[in-house]
């Protein structure tokens, strides 16, 4: 039997197995200060979930499988498509806007590659029900947060408006379903190809001077909108104020050059309406985190008119950003502590320590060796790596103490449980932290 993973699947072991559910655990706490509250979708879901937007192409990215019932699955690829659907079925009576947040793992057949796995974990947030731009500030500033605090503090965002792109080609006359094939190209950087098929569905071609001009001082900043937006006026000049105004309200917040305006720029998801971005780290040359507005996704899926926002970001990319920097996710400190039982006799008592410790969040563990004798106790605790170890005998038990080594000093004294508890105790901490 082979032993090995299947291709693009890993095993994820201490110490970044530890790491990643720790940035996953910072990302939570962020989140929850924002407002967000967590759900947990389902891992499989039917495969029409994903193909409804972006047709049956998407099949070959997929794990897609017929099931015992007969029915086409899917792996999940992604985790916006469940969260429209969770809120289609038990939340579109709540109050608006409703603030959503999810960590999960996410599966797609592509080449594996750096930074690309066929098994991959993602954190994210949406915000339905509202349409203020305020709203798509909100999630960036939440961005901001998480990234600062793990200590990526060079990041950038490059952002665009899949609006503006869309509203020119409606001007032009081009069909929905052809405007997702020019994304997908602007998508892949082709945007020679993006206009030959736009021009090729338009029955008003002249409109498409617009989006050729855009393309051509796609990196010269929003301010080349604003002919745009006097020459064809309407949506257009709606969706040009939108990008206008985020940009506006966060460069002060941020930092000027943190937000990178790149006009050609799109996200390979069809669903994407209005504002998209990703989150890039210098150096690590793939994205980190990704996002935008998908304002008719829910009436797609049989739900009323919601406007919706949100991003995913990659755990796994993430982790690997803040491990290039030499920089250590970590959310407390804790020390590690053995326990030592020195005699069959007194193996209770240590049990009664050990649960003391855990009650005042120290992270402990009992000496399990075949011999009991402390040389080979101690040398077994350096040679892993503890901290601290918690020496107990006969005359400890009996008088309610114990014997607490610190390795690093080779340093001991005799304390009460209650004195050892606080002495070991985990110390919170914030962010990231160098290796």
């Amino acid at each position: 039997m082979k032993l090995q993973p299947l291709r693009g699947m890993r095993d994820i072991v201490d110490p970044e197995s530890t790491e990643l559910v720790a940035l996953s655990n910072l990302y939570r706490r962020i989140a929850g200060l924002y407002g967000y509250r967590e759900i947990i979708p389902p891992t499989l879901e039917r495969f029409e979930l994903f193909a409804l937007k972006s047709g049956e192409e998407i099949r070959r990215t997929m794990y897609v499988f017929t099931d015992k019932a007969g029915r086409e699955v899917a792996l999940r690829p992604e985790v916006t498509a469940s969260v429209a659907r969770i809120y289609l079925r038990m939340l579109r009576g709540k109050p608006k806007p409703l603030r959503l947040m999810y960590v999960a793992n996410c599966f797609r057949y592509d080449e594996p590659q750096r930074g690309r796995y066929r098994e991959f974990f993602q954190a994210g947030a949406e915000l339905i029900g509202s349409s203020d731009p305020e709203s798509d500030v909100e999630l960036l500033l939440l961005l901001d947060e998480f990234y600062r605090t793990v200590g990526l503090d060079d990041y950038r965002v490059k952002l665009d408006d899949v609006g503006v792109h869309r509203a020119i080609m409606r001007r032009a006359g081009v069909p929905e379903e052809a405007q997702d094939r020019v994304l997908h190209l602007m998508d892949k950087d082709l945007h020679e190809e993006a206009l030959r098929e736009a021009r090729r569905n338009a029955s008003r071609p002249e409109f498409l001077e617009s989006l050729e001009y855009l393309l051509e001082h796609r990196h010269e900043g929003p301010s080349i909108l604003r002919p745009i937006a006097e020459k064809l006026g309407g949506e257009v000049e709606e969706a040009i104020h939108r990008l206008e105004h985020v940009v506006g309200s966060l460069e002060p917040v941020l930092g000027h050059g943190r937000l990178q305006v790149d006009l050609g720029f799109a996200r390979g998801l069809a669903y994407y309406t209005g504002l998209i971005y990703e989150v890039m780290v210098p150096g690590l040359g793939i994205s980190v985190a990704g996002g935008g507005r998908y304002d008719s996704l829910i009436e797609l899926y049989g739900g009323e008119p919601t406007p919706a926002t949100g991003f995913a970001i990659g755990l796994d990319r993430t982790l690997m950003a803040a491990r290039s920097r030499g920089l250590r996710v970590a959310v407390e400190d804790c020390r590690r502590v053995l326990v030592i039982p020195l005699e069959k006799e007194v193996v209770s008592y240590a049990l009664k320590a050990l649960r003391r410790l855990h009650e005042a969040g120290a992270r402990a563990e009992l000496y399990h060796g075949r011999t009991r004798k402390l040389r080979r106790a101690l040398s077994y605790a350096s040679e892993q790596g503890y901290s601290h170890v918690v020496i107990i005998g006969s005359k400890e038990a009996l008088e309610g103490l114990v014997t607490l080594r610190d390795m690093g000093r080779r340093e001991q004294r005799v304390v009460g449980l209650e004195e050892l508890a606080e002495l070991v105790s985990c110390q919170p901490t914030r962010g990231a932290r160098g290796l």
